[in-house]
């Protein structure tokens, strides 16, 4: 932990300031191990140079935790260069920026950024790499084991915290950052409502946050999905990815298809547009998430459906319910992308501190 980061730290129960006990291991900059200890007593570990405050009594938090600890120390199933540059076109063109350079450009130039739910820092290499000349301070934060991974990808550059925590729980200071930075976290959350509450608390007024929440889907797709999920999600993640691969195999079969239908008229009862769909785009959008991308390894493709299927909580939601929470948190929407898939917004929040007040 460098010890820059600990000014941000407070009690995540109590918001009181936390000291650092004596007979801490380390250097001068930076904290290996050691205790941080708020007023009332109460011990947070410092283990591996990263603060610990995970221990929620949620159980299904806790194997939504164990889901993405487990997936993202896969580094094989998505550190590829197809990987990562199809993800990196995708997740620039919903933020509104031209490229990963611009996206470099616009975090380099803002003071404090809040990454909420940074897993491994897959989204974050997008703009995080070697060319981070860390004019920004950076904090990643993660409730899982993921935030150990994230360290050793980024840990080596300048300006780069990582701690451990629950979003529902964050441990800073209110007003702390400048940026947050959600991608695809909110809704792996037992209230994505509150987990938006909370990293916007810790957004100062005149802030901005990014961030990217499903979207929910037909009525089949989202019956199949329910299904599937309550039947993996109690399975160890090894066991639940080798579940998987059955999925994945006949999304691979669906695209070698080639094939398409024509959808003569809209179907509202099934959500399904008229129009000409590749078949196995229309079985993953409207009936079961098939992944398939034929420029990924089998794996990679598997990691895609492992990431869907197996977390207890994934919350989807209507684009109604996502501008109500803004609009409530005191956030003017300055971009809202809508898919398929989810969406994708950025917000800045409202310059008058105690108007639409967040509350934890």
């Amino acid at each position: 932990m460098r010890r820059a980061l600990l000014e941000l730290l407070v009690d995540p129960l109590t918001q009181e300031p936390l000291a650092l006990d004596p007979g801490w291991q380390g250097t001068a900059d930076a904290v290996i191990e050691g205790t941080l200890r708020s007023p009332a007593g109460r011990a947070y570990p410092i283990v591996g140079g990263i603060p610990r405050f995970v221990g929620t009594a949620d159980t299904d938090q806790r194997q939504t935790e164990r889901s993405f600890g487990y997936k993202w120390q896969q580094r094989a199933t998505y550190e590829s260069a197809a990987m990562r540059a199809s993800h990196q076109c995708w997740l620039a063109e919903r933020y509104g920026f031209a490229g990963a350079d611009e996206m470099q450009t616009y975090f380099g130039s803002r003071r404090r950024i809040l990454d909420a739910g940074c897993g491994g820092g897959y989204s974050t290499g997008t703009w995080l790499d070697t060319r981070w000349r860390g004019g920004a301070m950076w904090v990643g934060v993660d409730i899982s084991e993921a935030i150990d991974v994230a360290q050793a990808r980024f840990g080596a550059l300048p300006g780069t915290h990582f701690v451990q925590a629950d979003l529902l729980a964050l441990p800073f200071r209110d007003a702390s950052f400048d940026t947050v930075f959600s991608e695809g976290v909110l809704h792996h959350t037992p209230s994505t409502e509150r987990a938006l509450r909370s990293v916007v608390a810790a957004l100062a007024p005149g802030g901005e946050v990014l961030f990217y929440v499903y979207r929910k889907k037909g009525p089949v797709r989202e019956f199949t999905d329910d299904y599937i999920r309550e039947a993996v999600a109690p399975l160890d993640p090894a066991a639940a990815w080798e579940r998987l691969r059955p999925l994945t195999r006949l999304g691979q079969a669906l695209a070698a298809l080639r094939a398409e239908v024509e959808v003569p008229e809209d179907i509202p009862l099934l959500g399904i547009a008229a129009g000409r769909y590749d078949v196995q785009r229309l079985i993953y959008w409207h009936f079961a998430k098939l992944f398939w991308n034929e420029s990924f390894t089998f794996e990679e493709n598997n990691h895609v459906n492992f990431d869907w299927y197996h977390p207890r909580y994934a919350h989807r939601h209507s684009e109604d319910e996502v501008r109500r929470w803004c609009a409530a948190c005191g956030l003017a929407t300055t971009r809202f992308d809508a898919q398929e898939s989810g969406f994708t917004v950025r917000a800045v929040k409202d310059q008058r501190p105690d108007t639409h007040r967040s509350q934890r």
